[in-house]
């Protein structure tokens, strides 16, 4: 924008040079010292794009420049200079057609770029608007003024089209209700004396009684200026004095009237508009700004900065890019990047993290866009900036549960794989070893089906904090689901390196728990495998660590062992043969072989025991130590059992109607069938299939399947004794005993387990068991005393010669059952047995 300036103080005039070209560098100024100077500048053929004038100068004065610009209609806005307290100047620039003006005090040079480019803009739109006509309402009693001033305008203002009326009724009746509405005037030009009604008494309906904003102008004769200024304080917007200068001004002074009163609706207008923008953009959360990048100052920001940023709003007004500042280090230089590489008209949009004074982290998204000005260049700019804190604590809090393990905020299978990948290749690259060690907890689930989830879940997640204090930081702890857990340890240096921290997490996990209020003791099993001697993928060194955990489990848990091709080869037949399992039943591949019991004192037989066997279909008959332990861990042994006490009650119902009415059956129960919901009615399902007394059926169990849920079990037991099922303790002197819970059992026989009866016979005649322990003589004879105490039958298990069953009953043993009086045997084949032992009684 290039400025005329005129000034004659020459510190005046380099202060305003100086502060423009550093506020303002697109203001170009032109200074000269007095109105000659201007006048000839003002002819050139190349013109300024603006006049800024001082009202005093030293040949004149400025109102003299400003009507040579009015009067030779130059396009240009003109601005004028004056000094405080010279408010009648003021008035007389503005009639004279100045668009604005400004006052020589205190910061007036710091709001002069603003009222510049203000002036500047309304000219432009006033230009624009120029092609529009202005349609002025005449009000005049003499025609021949009327015909004068019509052809005065025709010819030097063609834009202002003229309509005359004669009297103040005319006027009133001309008037639309709404001065928006189409057929309003632009501008009302009432002589004073008028018919009926003075301008003084006609502004005051239009105003007062109409409310009508219309700019008015009175004409007024010599002589009567006191009541045309009496009018202006009604409202009408200017007068004049009808004289020979008239004509010439008059077409300035529509003109300025109607654009006065367009500029002054259009900032009434705006600033309904701002306030309100302020009450939204003051209601919102998110930060609004408008700054001049060419001045580099900030024109407004929101007050939501202060809650975003933790500073005042006044820092950004100091210092418009006082926003950087707190900025994240890490985002820094990429932001100042990125602001310095923006085109000022484009649009830019960044996410980065500020840092309030607190140490509060906030993530923010800004967006910001230029704004144009009527020429369609940039001359401001505005964004947005929002508070996505949240946004990016959920994202991020997604983004931790799709990888980790949501209970002990370990890694999970998916990014255990990740960083096993990362691992694996790193190795390669580097020709170096790495270790995966597969752990679970040992009996993990009788603590947790003890105490509950809730301790089970906080007994988790405090071994997983000892697992984490025990890893290097280069280590992976992960949780694949319930108490397993897998660890990667990359670069180590061979089996030795793993082996020592099998030993620490052993050792970290060896200490007590308190889990609510109570102490837990702890150990677990660990399987390691190796790359690359024992695999070179993922997935294989985790199946080869798993297989190994195994391997320790078997070797009585609470210990590690490394893979081997041995276990690999074992861990396939195991899996081979889980997997015909899962189909034995349905094949019919299940036998049911049974082996009789004996009493003593008469050698009859008392009742037989059911023993499931598998007819493999290519390995061939699978003993139940093969087959069983696999049934229970994989909960096949529910249907399998299910099976067993089905068939066992169809074989007695066929035995007991083919001549041995009184046979009883026995039939194990596993732990797991303990602990299923509804044994009872399964049982007595099965009894009435089978047409039998409850009485003809025994349920053998065993003390630690009652222990794991004491008070679940007790309480079934109870259901089925009321049924008037058999209840005995099998293997008993092995498991958990517990004489004060043996007491709340609903038995009827205890089982003594075989290993207390092998080397019985061995004790000779002096009480001496040189093969043996005279400790099982001792055990034997305790268990059937405390039995008979207890209104017991004893059953001896694994009888297998006479001098064992002489002993068992010398040491008053009720029953026995063994290898000596019959192996368990297929149903046709006992059945034989029996009859053969009808016969030989």
């Amino acid at each position: 924008m290039k400025v005329l300036y005129v000034e004659d103080n020459d510190q005046d005039a380099d202060l305003t040079r100086r502060h423009l070209g550093r506020l303002a560098p697109h203001i170009e100024l032109m200074n000269v010292a007095d109105v000659a100077t201007a006048s000839e500048r003002l002819k050139a053929d190349v013109l300024p794009d603006l006049l800024l004038c001082d009202m005093n100068l030293p040949d004149g004065s400025g109102l003299e420049l400003l009507r040579q610009v009015r009067d030779q209609a130059l396009p240009m806005p003109v601005v004028m200079l004056t000094g405080s307290g010279d408010e009648a100047t003021v008035v007389a620039a503005l009639r004279g057609g100045a668009d604005d003006y400004i006052v020589k005090h205190g910061n007036y040079l710091d709001r002069l770029p603003v009222l510049l480019d203000l002036a500047m803009g309304r000219h432009r739109l006033a230009s624009a608007r120029h092609a529009r006509p202005i349609r002025v309402l005449y009000a005049e009693r003499t025609h021949t003024d009327v015909d004068l001033l019509m052809r005065h305008l025709n010819r030097y203002a063609p834009n202002i089209r003229l309509e005359a009326v004669g009297s103040a009724d005319e006027v009133l009746n001309r008037l639309p209700p709404n001065a928006r509405a189409a057929t309003a005037p632009d501008v009302l030009l009432l002589d004073y004396l008028l018919p009926g009604m003075n301008a003084l008494e006609l502004v005051k309906v239009v105003r007062q009684d109409r409310g009508l904003d219309l700019p008015v102008i009175i004409i007024t004769g010599q002589g009567d200026e006191d009541s045309a200024v009496q009018t202006l304080k009604l409202g009408a917007t200017d007068y004049l004095v009808k004289h020979e200068d008239m004509l010439r001004r008059l077409p300035v002074a529509i003109e300025s009237a109607f654009f006065r009163v367009e500029l002054e609706r259009e900032r009434g207008a705006l600033r309904e508009s701002q306030a309100r923008f302020r009450q939204m953009a003051e209601g919102i959360g998110d930060v609004f700004f408008l700054n001049d990048p060419l001045r580099r100052k900030l024109l407004y920001v929101s007050p939501a900065f202060e809650r975003i940023w933790g500073l005042p709003c006044e820092v950004l007004y100091d210092d418009w890019v006082a926003w950087m500042a707190p900025i994240h280090p890490h985002d820094q230089v990429r932001m100042q990047a990125a602001v310095q590489a923006i085109n000022t008209d484009e649009r830019f949009e960044a996410e980065y993290r500020v840092v309030r004074p607190d140490g509060a982290l906030r993530h923010v998204l800004m967006r910001s866009y230029p704004v144009f000005d009527e020429a369609g260049l940039p001359y401001r700019r505005a964004g947005i900036v929002q508070d996505i804190t949240e946004r990016k604590q959920q994202e991020a809090r997604i983004e931790h549960l799709a990888y980790h393990d949501p209970l002990t905020g370990l890694p999970n299978r998916t990014l255990l794989m990740d960083r096993l990948g990362l691992a694996l290749a790193h190795a390669q690259r580097h020709q170096g070893q790495l270790a995966v060690l597969f752990m679970d907890l040992d009996r993990f689930k009788t603590i947790n089906d003890t105490l509950g989830h809730l301790q089970g879940d906080e007994l988790l997640k405090q071994v997983s904090q000892r697992l984490r204090g025990v890893l290097r930081e280069d280590d992976t702890v992960a949780r694949l689901g319930g108490d397993e857990f897998v660890v990667v340890l990359p670069q180590v240096e061979g089996v030795a390196d793993p082996a020592h921290v099998a030993d620490k997490l052993m050792a970290a996990l060896a200490a007590t728990f308190r889990i609510g209020h109570q102490d837990l003791y702890v150990t677990c099993s660990l399987g390691v495998s190796m790359y690359p001697r024992d695999g070179t993928d993922a997935e294989t060194l985790l199946k080869y660590a798993d297989t190994a955990l195994y391997k320790a489990k078997d070797a009585g848990r609470n210990a590690y062992r490394f893979f081997s091709p041995e276990m690999d080869a074992r861990a396939h037949q195991r899996l081979r043969l889980e997997n015909d399992l899962r189909g034995a039943i349905a094949r019919d591949e299940l036998r049911l072989h049974y082996q009789p019991k004996l009493r003593v004192d008469n050698g009859q037989v008392s009742g037989v025991e059911a023993l499931v066997r598998w007819m493999h279909p290519v390995e061939g008959l699978i003993a139940p130590d093969q087959f069983i332990p696999l049934a229970e861990e994989t909960g096949l042994i529910l249907d399998i059992g299910e099976w067993v006490l089905g068939e066992a009650c169809r074989q007695l119902r066929r035995w007991r109607a083919s001549g041995h009415p009184d046979l009883c059956m026995a039939v194990n129960l596993s732990p797991r069938q303990l602990q299923r919901p509804g044994l009872d009615v399964t049982v007595l399902n099965a009894l009435e299939a089978g047409g039998l007394p409850p009485a003809s059926l025994e349920l053998e169990i065993t003390e630690s399947s009652v222990m794991q849920e004491p008070e679940q079990a007790l309480a079934l037991l109870r259901r089925l004794r009321a049924i008037g099922v058999r209840i005995s303790i099998d293997d008993f002197g092995t498991g958990y005993t517990n004489f004060a819970y043996l007491r709340q059992l609903p038995l009827q026989r205890l089982k003594i387990d075989r290993s207390f009866i092998q080397h019985l016979a061995d004790v000779d005649e002096d009480g001496v068991a040189p093969g043996a322990t005279q400790d099982d003589v001792a055990i034997v004879e305790a268990i059937i005393a405390m039995a008979h105490k207890l209104r017991l039958n004893v059953l001896a298990e694994g009888v297998e010669t006479e001098a064992q069953h002489e002993r068992l009953s010398g040491l008053g043993c009720d029953e026995m059952q063994g290898f000596l009086h019959g192996r368990p045997m297929p149903a046709d084949e006992c059945e034989r047995w029996m009859l053969d032992r009808l016969k030989q009684a």
